[in-house]
């Protein structure tokens, strides 16, 4: 049985005087799951999530939670059933945190025992201290990394069926947003709140979401599960912007050269005999058979002869089974086209040359892993 909306965003337009900013919206979010908004600046996402949370009210259009119409004249009510967490915690900085995590209940008339009791609790959850020392302090007295943390916890406070998240761990060192974002999916798998989330970033998106939404002008542009976007986009604009905003885009810029790896030999067949040479210079090495050539390379670690003429211009990469092949790729080509070649050739390395197609290195699967 498939789960209930837990939100429904049916026909919904808003605009800010003459722009609009969705038009004809359509969103359905089924308990229980993560969903990321993603698209470009402008494109609706925050608004989307204050419509969610009655913050803004549409011109048209109608919002269900569970099944049942969203009142906005009574959207106070119905916001302190829904967690809030923004970029930089969005912490009161005069209050200390036990006030800030417990600021909806003190309204809601809990006594301190019931309220000591859900911060004791919480603290456990998002690996915070709970000493009385530590709740005394004020937000600018913790790491940037613990805002976050009691932002969560305090958005987590009143036990919400949904939360909202706009760009919760953007402000943060890739350190610290890396680690929460793995504490974030733990507690989600754990709770099995449903998570509405807003993030420029392609990659976070990826990671955290079971459906993705993208906007483009105010509209859904595609909704599924991440992998959707790369194997079925519906549109060019998807394409273009997975593409244009994936975090392989950056490898683009990064040439084959900067990841070199000299630490192999080059084999030269010369008047019988067979030279073996470091790429980094030093003595040659000479063998009178190819089994005691192929013998040396092994006790180096070497898995292929890698031939070159006199000159060393690259010939051949041979194997010791006998598999030979002559591709190479050049030093000035992009780092994403070098993976793409060393994923199709089923070897551990691909020979580097220069534009004189001179053997200079090697892009080895070492590189392949780091990267």
């Amino acid at each position: 049985m498939p789960n209930l909306a837990a939100i429904e965003m049916r026909n919904i337009s808003f605009s800010y005087g003459d722009v609009k900013i969705l038009e004809n919206f359509d969103l359905s979010i089924e308990s229980g799951k993560v969903y990321c908004l993603v698209g470009s600046s402008g494109s609706g996402k925050t608004t989307a999530l204050k419509i969610i949370n009655g913050l803004v009210r549409p011109q048209e259009g109608e919002l269900f939670h569970d099944g049942k119409a969203f009142d906005f004249s009574n959207a106070a009510t119905y916001r302190r059933t829904m967690g809030y967490s923004i970029q930089g915690s969005g912490l009161f900085p005069h209050m200390s945190l036990e006030e800030n995590l417990s600021i909806i209940a003190r309204k809601e008339g809990w006594n301190s025992k019931k309220i000591r009791d859900r911060i004791l609790e919480l603290c456990e959850l998002v690996n915070l201290p709970s000493t009385n020392a530590f709740l005394a302090k004020k937000p600018r007295e913790i790491s940037g990394g613990q805002q976050q943390r009691v932002g969560i916890a305090r958005a987590l406070f009143m036990k919400p069926k949904i939360m909202l998240m706009d760009e919760p761990f953007s402000a943060l060192d890739p350190i610290t947003r890396k680690e929460l974002q793995q504490e974030f999916l733990s507690l989600q798998a754990k709770l099995q709140v449903t998570i509405v989330l807003v993030t420029h970033d392609l990659s976070e998106a990826f990671k955290m979401a079971h459906e993705m939404v993208l906007l483009n002008k105010g509209r859904v542009e595609q909704k599924g599960a991440p992998s959707k976007f790369l194997l079925s986009p519906n549109s060019t604009f998807v394409s273009d912007f997975i593409e244009s905003h994936s975090p392989g885009n950056i490898l683009k810029e990064v040439y084959l050269y900067s990841v070199i790896n000299t630490d192999f030999y080059s084999s030269t067949k010369q008047a019988g005999c067979i030279l073996i040479q470091h790429l980094d210079g030093g003595p040659e090495h000479t063998f009178s058979t190819i089994d005691e050539a192929t013998a040396f390379l092994q006790q180096q670690g070497q898995q292929a002869h890698y031939w070159v003429d006199d000159d060393s211009v690259f010939l051949d990469l041979q194997d010791f089974d006998g598999n030979s092949s002559r591709n190479s790729v050049q030093a000035t080509q992009h780092i994403l086209e070098g993976m793409k070649l060393l994923l199709q050739s089923n070897r551990d390395t691909l020979p580097i040359v220069n534009r004189d197609n001179k053997l200079i290195g090697v892009f080895s699967e070492e590189a392949l892993n780091a990267l």
